[in-house]
């Protein structure tokens, strides 16, 4: 039977739609695990009060794909026009029924009529996609009132009953990417080694054995078996590493080649001697990794510093160059094998005590870039404009020779004594290279690609002309539109920009109406084809009818279009990656030819952004592959993680989390390691590999950081990093904590106010060898416990506390599953995808029925 007159039945249209029912038959072919579903009916009936829960999709008919409540044996199929839950999706709402019996839009339903539903609360189940695949809903067989926060908490109940079912449908897909990355993980492993120098028995793990290639048994523990894996070219240079290193009882340090069954790939080995009886050494140990991709993420920067338009040089903490590109050898007249490791002060004397040294030092000292312009005396006698940028590894230092602009700008100033015209000339030009070289570094200071179009549109506007377009090639416009465009002849107009405000929509709807191509004998298109600049002197109608399909259109061009026209070519190391025309550019030939030449810093600013979006995806796509994409699930709790990257440009972070089961336990690790970058996304992954090796062992969470703090210096090269290590014990029902210097715990018990466990921090790992105290806590059932680094909670400008407080309080009061917890405690306290720092957060939760 169907619903009265008055009430509110399904769009049949809506209902039948293909797509809405081809959504929910793929639901339910991908075979249905109720555990997520009968968790969420169970909590649903608990927080409501209610007999009876049901998660019901609708296809053809109405399956029960969760019930609770119910007999066993209940039937799971129904008739969609006798279901209450088809009312509810053709509602599009929450749908309350207080007294079903008296309620018309209802009564005459089968299951109100035989007395079965007396009060019903239904939310329906809506995709992101907008399909609703059926309804979650409570329901009890006396008529009730539903209260505002009952309908608050199943709806946030029904969101998460979507992402249940959604996950089925993506089971597979994540199946293979599980299997994509359990690949690259085992081969970023760190394999570790130890040579009996008075035996010569050289053992090595498996994870060793596996990187060199050899099979299982194959390995024969000599050097000799090591040897015949090294490349024939760096075989001298290692044995001479090895033999300084047990010569000096001291460190090994050393990158080389080895040749595989498979091909070449590059590793990189730490180790120390150990001194036996006698002082000299006896044993050496240490580890080794495939370092092959960070070297060719290393090779990848040289290459793009080598080609840089600029000098460039850098220095270490010692103030020893450890790089200069190729215009740098040619602006310091020395070759840069002569400069690599030499101290700046000794090889450039000069500098001493002048405004080099005082704004380098000034650079180091603060940790802010600096820019100034200074001469060095002869053997150079130039002048240059530096702009000297602190690191992480010392100073970077870019730099030109501006001698002829200092010339000029010298010789004008005494012409201004001799002749008030030559003076007025002198100031021209004079504003002319202040600009040009504001602009050039107000570019170079930006690593957005939007943010390089509009500075430079800021720059020329309205000083330089009216208009400003810029159109991209398809290769260019895709990388800084971030999606994939064709290869073709098309240009795309990326940036429109107009002196006269309300002249901006009319000028941006005309121009990315016409279409562009590399084909058209004038404009954008024919200046990207032919890599020279265009002089228009006069915009015509007869020019602007190319351009027009049709009168209407040439009407529209007329009224934005510029009497004369500049269009440059965007030129960026042999590149043309698009042009700029400029509208009603001034007419002066020395004016279009500074225009000429800020378009070509642009170009060159433009080019560096996009390689630097580039790297820095590159960046987040090696550290995401060293996170596990989830953790492991014990009987009775249920885990959620999630990390989400800061805004720290190329340079990712080393924020990480890992569980692992030993035995009936399950070891659950939250760290931080110091810094930014591919040498701490990769530090992070050794330290992961031998954090999840010491719990394997058996170590508790004190002993496993004391045997961590011990050892560190030998296993890696690690400046700093915090740790937390956390073993849930599923029969004791107990919580054993540890930390490294790391922020505290969160436990939140049913009912009960959050807290931040009392643990007392240990010092940071790669500090100094410590003591770290454990903390045992009870965790009851329906308890929360939240690890988090301090990305989560720290904020620039604002106190610790501050922070701490917020995350206790996001967490009072909420009874969700742990996915549902960890976005709201993501969403609560702001820290989204491109914060000011990287964030890890773990929820584990103890099951009420467990």
């Amino acid at each position: 039977m169907t619903a009265s007159a008055d009430a509110q039945p399904a769009d049949d249209a809506q209902l039948a739609d293909p797509a809405r029912v081809a959504a929910v038959r793929r639901v339910l072919e991908e075979g249905l695990s109720t555990v997520g579903l009968d968790r969420l009916t169970k909590l649903a009936a608990d927080l409501l009060g209610a007999a009876y829960a049901q998660v019901s999709l609708l296809a053809d008919e109405q399956f029960a794909a969760s019930v609770f409540g119910l007999p066993q044996d209940a039937a799971r199929t129904a008739p969609l026009v006798d279901s209450l839950c088809t009312v509810t999706v053709g509602v599009g709402a929450p749908f309350v029924v207080q007294d079903a019996a008296n309620d018309p839009r209802v009564s005459d339903l089968p299951s109100v009529a035989s007395g079965a539903v007396g009060a019903y609360l239904g939310v329906p189940l809506v995709t992101d996609t907008g399909f609703a695949l059926g309804a979650l809903c409570v329901f009890d067989r006396e008529p009730r009132t539903w209260t505002a926060r009952d309908v608050g908490v199943l709806g946030e109940l029904g969101a998460s009953a979507v992402a249940e079912l959604e996950l089925r449908v993506l089971s597979r897909e994540m199946t293979t990417k599980a299997a994509q990355l359990d690949l690259a993980l085992a081969a970023a492993d760190t394999g570790s080694f130890d040579w009996n120098l008075s035996t010569r028995e050289l053992r090595w793990d498996d994870r060793l054995v596996r990187l060199f290639g050899y099979e299982h048994g194959e390995f024969g523990e000599r050097i000799e078996d090591f040897n015949a894996r090294v490349h024939p070219d760096d075989r001298e240079r290692v044995a001479e590493h090895l033999e300084r290193a047990i010569d000096a009882v001291g460190d090994l340090s050393v990158e080389y080649r080895i040749i595989r069954p498979d091909g070449q790939r590059w590793v990189e080995a730490r180790g120390r001697c150990l001194p036996g009886p006698d002082g000299r050494a006896a044993r050496l140990l240490g580890v080794a990794y495939d370092s092959t991709e960070l070297r060719e993420a290393r090779d990848r920067l040289a290459r793009t510093l080598e080609s840089m338009t600029d000098a460039f040089f850098s220095l270490d903490h010692e103030w020893r160059f450890t790089f200069v590109n190729p215009e740098g050898e040619k602006l310091l007249g020395r070759e840069r094998d002569t400069l690599v490791g030499c101290d700046i002060w000794a090889e450039f004397p000069a500098a001493v005590g002048s405004v080099f040294e005082m704004e380098y030092r000034r650079a180091v000292d603060s940790g802010e870039p600096t820019t100034f312009e200074a001469y060095y005396p002869p053997p150079l006698d130039d002048w240059f404009d530096v702009r000297a940028w602190p690191t992480p590894d010392g100073l970077s230092v870019y730099f030109r020779e501006i001698t002829a602009r200092r010339q000029a700008e010298h010789e004008r100033a005494e012409a201004v004594v001799d002749r008030e015209r030559a003076h007025a000339a002198a100031e021209a030009a004079n504003a002319r290279l202040t600009l040009l070289a504001d602009a050039a570094h107000l570019l170079a200071q930006s690593l957005e690609p939007a943010q390089v179009l509009q500075r430079l549109s800021d720059v020329v506007l309205p000083t330089l002309g009216r208009s400003l377009v810029v159109a991209l090639t398809g290769e260019a416009a895709g990388a800084l539109l971030d999606r994939e465009l064709p290869s073709d002849s098309a240009v795309h107009v990326v940036h429109v920009a107009h002196a006269a405000p309300d002249l901006l929509p009319r000028l941006e709807a005309v121009v990315r109406d016409v279409p562009l191509s590399t084909s058209d004998s004038v404009g954008v298109g024919a200046v990207i084809r032919t890599g020279h600049a265009e002089w228009l002197a006069e915009v015509d109608e007869a020019l602007l009818q190319e351009f027009a399909p049709d009168a209407q259109a040439l009407g529209e061009l007329l009224a934005v279009a510029s009497d004369a026209a500049l269009t440059v070519p965007l030129v960026s190391r042999g590149r043309v990656l698009g042009a700029v025309s400029i509208g009603d550019a001034q007419p002066g030939a020395v004016d279009r030819a500074m225009l000429a030449d800020l378009v070509s810093r642009a170009a060159v600013a433009l080019d560096n952004a996009l390689l630097y979006r580039a790297e820095r995806r590159t960046g987040l796509t090696l550290q995401r592959s060293l996170l596990p994409g989830d953790v492991p699930q014990l009987p009775g709790i249920e885990v959620a993680v999630r990390y989400r990257a800061g805004a720290t440009g190329a340079f990712v972070g080393g924020d990480w989390y890992q569980g692992v089961v030993v035995g009936d336990d399950l070891v659950l690790c939250m760290g931080d390691v110091m810094g930014h970058g591919m040498r701490s996304a990769a530090r992070m992954g050794q330290l992961r590999a031998i954090v999840a090796t010491l719990a394997l062992e058996g170590h508790g969470p004190g002993a496993l950081l004391a045997r961590l703090a011990d050892s560190v210096d030998v296993l890696l090269d690690l400046e700093l990093a915090t740790l937390l290590v956390a073993v849930y014990s599923p029969s004791r029902r107990t919580l054993t904590v540890a930390s490294a210097g790391h922020p505290p715990p969160l436990l939140a018990a049913l009912d009960e106010e959050p807290r931040y466990l009392d643990v007392v921090p240990g010092p940071p790992i790669g500090s100094l060898p410590g003591e770290y105290e454990e903390l045992v806590v009870d965790v009851p059932p329906g308890s929360t416990a939240v690890l988090y680094t301090d990305g989560l909670v720290e904020r620039r400008g604002e106190a610790l506390d501050v922070g701490l407080e917020a995350l206790r309080q996001a967490l009072w009061e909420l009874r969700l599953p742990p996915e549902a917890v960890a976005d709201h405690l993501l969403a609560t306290l702001g820290r989204t995808e491109g914060a000011d720092d990287d964030v890890a957060l773990l929820v584990l939760s103890h099951l009420l029925d467990a």
